[in-house]
């Protein structure tokens, strides 16, 4: 959802004329995708987002192009559950009432929650954002704890993943590239300058050189960060772990073999440093992975699902709700 709210944000900055918000504010039941997300639109096209599988996008277009014209927002409710399903399209499986609020955006004069929304993705704080639709018109504040009022709707969105990777060989380009597809914020550590440089990463949104003991204090780990370990050098890797126990990251992650991972956790054992099952070894889901882009497609679904809170396995064989409500 951030890389969905990265791009929204970014076309509402470019785009000359006013557009169309249409966001995801309830659902009951089950939905193909969660509250908070949006859809931005011109009036003749959809430029970035969706609302459904598919089935409800048109007719929001068409509302979209009302709001354009008088410039009132509309709250509107459609129930797919049923049979009302295959009237609204072809069967995409929503199941559920959906709550849509579709409002008007002048560049001119943008909301202010705009700006909230957009120092959460650049500073990595969480937001809570309440909306309220009393008087017609969105209402929208900042709320300190998770309940609001009565007549309000919150919204959380938390901070978006920090990944860090430790090792700048040429296996960790697509890790990197993959990762800021995601929206996520990307880091690159390595302890050989003429590895770590830019245009060997032209993605990655910090590009750092020197040792473990130098760099690993100063990242700002915290439990939405992740961390991969791929310096393929030992050494490397056991200074970096010394560090990386307490630091604080919600994933951490070590590239390489059982044999060699079961060594460095034994060894730091020995020093009175325990991991747990904190430790991801060998790193990332049994997805048959062979060559580097598969790899790192493995790595990054195994951090996704560790934030989630979920064991990462087959849909078919979860009871896990699909998309929460």
């Amino acid at each position: 959802m951030h890389k969905e709210l990265q791009d929204i944000l970014g076309l509402i900055r470019e785009q000359g004329g006013p557009l169309a918000l249409a966001t995801l504010l309830r659902v009951e039941g089950s939905s193909y995708r969660r509250p908070g997300s949006r859809l931005l639109t011109d009036g003749e096209q959809v430029l970035r987002g969706s609302l459904s599988g598919g089935c409800l996008e048109g007719e929001v277009l068409g509302r979209a192009r009302e709001v354009l014209a008088d410039g009132l927002p509309r709250r509107l409710r459609y129930d797919l559950r049923g049979e009302a399903d295959l009237v609204w399209g072809s069967g995409s499986g929503c199941e559920g009432v959906l709550d849509i609020l579709v409002e008007r955006l002048d560049q001119a004069a943008p909301p202010g929650w705009l700006a909230w929304v957009e120092e959460v993705l650049r500073d990595r704080r969480p937001l809570r954002l309440a909306t309220s639709l009393k008087e017609g018109f969105p209402r929208r504040r900042l709320r300190e704890g998770d309940a609001p009022d009565a007549e309000e709707i919150l919204e959380v969105i938390p901070p978006p993943v920090s990944l860090w990777v430790l090792g700048a060989s040429d296996d960790s380009r697509p890790l990197v590239r993959l990762a800021k597809g995601l929206g996520w914020s990307v880091g690159l550590l390595d302890h050989r300058p003429a590895f770590a440089r830019a245009e060997r990463f032209p993605e990655a949104d910090r590009i750092l050189s020197g040792h473990p003991a130098q760099r690993v204090p100063g990242l700002g780990l915290d439990g939405r960060s992740a961390v991969v370990l791929m310096t393929h050098n030992y050494q490397k890797d056991l200074e970096a772990l010394r560090l990386l126990g307490d630091a604080g990251a919600g994933y951490l992650g070590l590239m390489g073999s059982r044999a060699r991972s079961a060594k460095l956790v034994a060894e730091l054992a020995a020093e009175g440093l325990h991991f747990g099952d904190r430790l991801h070894s060998p790193v990332g889901l049994d997805l048959g992975a062979e060559d580097p882009e598969t790899i790192a497609l493995a790595v990054l679904a195994e951090i996704q699902a560790s934030f989630q809170g979920r064991a990462g396995g087959s849909l078919r064989a979860s009871r896990a709700p699909v998309s929460a409500p």
